[in-house]
Formats: structure tokens, C-alpha cells, sequence
């Protein structure tokens, strides 16, 4: 006994799968509609019913629009109606965004991630010297806080100026007299980012426990 069933597997791939294939089928159709004025009711009609399927696109800007344009794309741009909006081109919806220019240069201490690379090869730029100067001692200042916050490490200024001469590539020239750096109070945090006092107090609770 034969049955005539039909695969998914078997039929045109979907073009834009949140409208299921009965949506593209019927468009499909549409486009063989010979009456321009049939054409025209029944597109109106299937833009409803792809409101109805997915109502959250009336959340987004200039719903209608992006409607019509799906109408189109899922027709493979061959349905011919007289709809509100200029119908786009297989060239604008198939042209592939431009890539983001990322930099090829290494990070010379990752530790310190590359935003506080920008920041050296910015203080490098700055004419007005009193805001330079200012500005280099931020930069410091945050070298130091966070190698003391996040991996117990306290650097000296020796270290801080060798990784200032390494980052500007021998632009900044420092002495230990030159900076000034402000240290932040003790966080108190441990390795995992959660504050130390609060891990003792929990392992006190712990112990409280046993002993009961």
C-alpha cells in the first residue's frame, strides 16, 4: 500500500522560516495570480496573516515596511504588486555588512586588557602637560589597583614604569618622582571576585555548625 505523504526534506528550503512554509506556498501562488488587482487584495490579505503569525513585529520600528520587504524576499523578489513601500533589491538584502577592522597588534600585557593600551597610546597624543601628566597617573593608579584587587600582586613603581616604557614603546619616559599613584582601599575581594569578609564570616557559620 502506498502513501503519498510529503517530507519537509523534499520541498524548496525555507526562506524565512518564522512564517512556515503554508505562508510561502500561498505566496508562491500569489505570484502566478494573472489580475494585477487580485495580486494587490491578496498580498494586503497575506501581510495580515503574517502579522496574525507573528504579532511581536508590530514591536518594531517601521513594522509595515519590514513586512513588505519579507513579502518580496520570501516571492524571490518575482511578486509584482502595487504595495506602499518601494520594493527592495536583491542586491540591498543580500549585501553582506562590512567587516569590523580589528587590531592586528598583539597585546603586550594582557593582564591589563588592550583598553588601558589605548589609553597609554592616547597619554602619548596629549600636548597640554599638567593634563598629561594627570592623565598618566590615572593610567598608574589603575595598573596597580587592579593588580592588587584582582591577582594580589602589588606593584611597585619600578614595575609600573618599565610596563608604561614596553606600552608607548619607549614614548614615556618616567621616573619614579614623575607619578603619583592613589591607592584604593582594600577591596577585600578573593580570587573568585567575591568579597573576603564575607567568605569568612560563611566558613564561621560552617564551623559554628559542626561544633553543634
Amino acid at each position: 500500500m502506498e502513501h503519498n505523504m510529503a517530507y519537509n526534506t523534499q520541498s524548496e528550503p525555507l526562506v524565512i522560516s518564522e512564517y512556515g512554509r503554508s505562508v510561502q506556498e500561498m505566496v508562491k501562488h500569489m505570484c502566478s495570480v494573472p489580475d494585477r488587482i487580485k495580486r494587490n487584495e491578496l498580498a494586503r490579505t497575506m501581510i495580515q496573516i503574517m502579522i496574525n503569525l507573528n504579532p511581536g513585529v508590530k514591536e518594531l520600528e517601521n513594522y509595515e515596511q519590514k513586512l513588505w520587504d519579507h513579502l518580496y524576499i520570501i516571492s524571490n523578489f518575482e511578486l509584482d504588486v502595487d504595495g506602499p513601500f518601494e520594493k527592495p533589491s536583491r542586491e540591498s538584502v543580500e549585501q553582506k555588512p562590512q567587516r569590523i577592522p580589528y587590531k592586528d597588534e598583539l597585546i603586550k600585557f594582557r593582564f591589563y586588557g588592550r583598553n588601558l593600551q589605548t589609553m597609554v597610546e592616547q597619554a602619548i597624543e596629549i600636548e597640554d602637560q599638567e593634563i598629561k601628566t594627570a592623565f598618566i597617573n590615572y593610567i598608574a593608579s589603575f595598573m596597580v589597583n587592579s593588580s592588587r584587587n584582582w591577582n594580589d600582586e602589588n606593584l611597585d613603581k619600578a614595575t609600573v614604569i618599565q610596563h608604561l616604557r614596553t606600552l608607548s614603546k619607549g614614548a614615556l619616559n618616567l621616573t619614579e618622582d614623575d607619578l603619583h599613584i592613589h591607592i584604593e582601599a582594600n577591596r577585600n575581594r578573593n580570587k573568585n571576585g567575591k568579597p573576603k569578609n564575607k567568605a569568612k564570616k560563611f566558613n564561621r557559620g560552617n564551623k559554628q555548625r559542626k561544633r553543634r
